[in-house]
């Protein structure tokens, strides 16, 4: 990472954990068999992994949840035919101000939604998305453990690097399943 953008994410995450110190939010343990409303934050960058996220997306609305999402495209615009704009929200560098923070007036609408359960879905640092997740009133927050980012979710995953993808959601499915689990007599 180069000296400027080295410095813009120190910002960044100043300005975060300046615009995070006050907040409030009710937060609550919920499984996957009582929620009834899960936020999805992804990377977009990769198809092979959006592919991922649109199937648990999928699964996640076979079983009856309510689900937005927002990915991120790095890059300063997204390709027309590869990401449907239809089912899923996008955004790009462009509605990133220069200390990563997410400008795009969508991302307010979905930082102000209490969704039962909020996953983040990336495997490697990046902060625009743990912007919105720092910023979001969902009731309980999963993320991939990143020690400077801890104090932003409620259950972090500590997935080793170089871990895929599918790695990480097979392990939030074991945890959102074993949370609250009423012992059977």
């Amino acid at each position: 990472m180069g000296i400027v953008k080295n410095t813009k994410k120190k910002f960044g995450e100043y300005f975060l954990k300046k615009e995070t110190e006050g907040m409030y939010r009710t937060k609550q343990a919920i499984n996957f068999t009582e929620s009834k409303s899960v936020g999805i934050l992804f990377d977009a960058t990769v198809p092979e992994d959006f592919e991922l996220v649109k199937k648990y997306i999928k699964f996640l609305k076979d079983h009856k949840k309510r689900v937005r999402s927002f990915g991120f495209y790095n890059a300063k615009e997204i390709p027309t035919m590869q990401y449907s704009k239809l089912e899923y929200d996008f955004f790009t560098r462009k509605q990133v101000n220069w200390h990563f923070k997410p400008t795009d007036p969508l991302i307010k609408n979905f930082v102000e939604e209490e969704f039962d359960i909020l996953i983040n879905f990336t495997v490697h640092q990046c902060l625009p998305l743990v912007y919105i997740a720092a910023l979001s009133k969902a009731k309980f927050k999963i993320g991939k453990h990143f020690p400077k980012y801890e104090m932003y979710y409620d259950l972090l995953l500590d997935v080793d690097e170089g871990k895929s993808l599918k790695y990480f959601m097979r392990n939030v499915d074991v945890y959102l399943n074993m949370i609250n689990a009423k012992a059977e007599a």
